[in-house]
């Protein structure tokens, strides 16, 4: 599927949510989504939610206008203590309900573009952050683990505000967001995000789950829980994480990136819940999770 519709359907997707659709005449309800989604094929299920999400370069004075665009985030959506403790991290987040800023849609629609011109973006040799969309299907509390970036080989300093500050030194890290939603039953889901950092060499696991014990690989781990984003959200809706102005803690390593060329530019993690239990404006087969390449 040619990866020039993935950006454009992103934001289409944003913008033709029940409920919400104040620029349509009234009485009218939005058009039945085209059988093509660049974001993959699925269905509604009862148990289950469709959340898309799409990571999001800031290249060069772009990233300027990043307070433009915050300013048209809901970060109040967040409790002020979620936010300070955040803040400190060099973390912030908010909610887009109902639409998509022009600004960010801008940065979609050019992410696509650099993608589909440039091998380097396709082959994921651009930045140590790949400019990819995911389409998760998410079961009730299963976990599913979104990659931000992985710092390469090598250790690096973290350094990150807990009930103290603490440091630390991790080899190979790799930055990601524990991801969790559960579908409420109608057109809405609770999604929890949560940072963590995974590190060093791969060691064998026993794994429990109820489908009996199984014998797995796991790198070590660091989550920071009191940092854990839980909201609910409609469909349509969508989740912005980035970093605050100031480039400092876990903000600092989540969500910036180093392109090939040296240039560090901030990253944005986009998380959209695109299905739920009554959605029914998606029609197609069941799938796990699809992924569409934009690397």
């Amino acid at each position: 599927m040619s990866s020039a519709k993935v950006g454009l359907s992103f934001c289409a997707c944003l913008l033709v949510s029940p409920g919400c659709a104040t620029w349509l005449p009234a009485g009218s309800e939005p058009a039945a989504a085209s059988a093509a989604r660049s974001f993959g094929v699925t269905s509604p299920s009862p148990d289950s939610a469709g959340i898309e999400t799409i990571l999001v370069r800031i290249e060069g004075a772009q990233a300027k206008r990043l307070t433009e665009l915050w300013q048209q985030i809901d970060e109040q959506v967040l409790t002020p203590e979620l936010r300070f403790a955040m803040d400190k991290n060099g973390i912030r987040a908010g909610k887009i309900a109902c639409g998509m800023p022009s600004l960010l849609e801008q940065w979609i629609l050019q992410t696509e573009a650099r993608v589909g011109e440039d091998p380097m973006e396709q082959a994921g040799f651009a930045a140590d952050v790949s400019s990819f969309s995911q389409l998760w299907r998410c079961r009730t509390n299963v976990r599913k683990e979104l990659s931000v970036r992985k710092s390469g080989a090598g250790p690096i300093s973290l350094f990150y505000n807990d009930t103290a500050p603490k440091g630390h030194v991790f080899d190979e890290a790799h930055f990601i967001y524990a991801m969790q939603a559960a579908p409420m039953g109608d057109t809405s889901a609770t999604i929890r995000l949560v940072p963590e950092v995974q590190h060093g060499e791969l060691v064998k696991r026993v794994d429990t789950a109820a489908a009996g014990i199984r014998l797995g690989t796991r790198r070590e781990s660091v989550t920071w829980d009191q940092l854990a984003i839980d909201l609910r959200i409609q469909r349509g809706d969508c989740i912005v994480i980035g970093p605050t102005p100031e480039s400092r803690g876990l903000g600092e390593h989540f969500f910036h990136t180093k392109t090939q060329s040296g240039e560090i530019q901030p990253v944005l993690l986009l998380v959209r819940l695109s299905e739920s239990a009554k959605d029914d404006a998606f029609e197609h087969p069941k799938s796990d999770v699809a992924t569409t390449a934009l690397r």
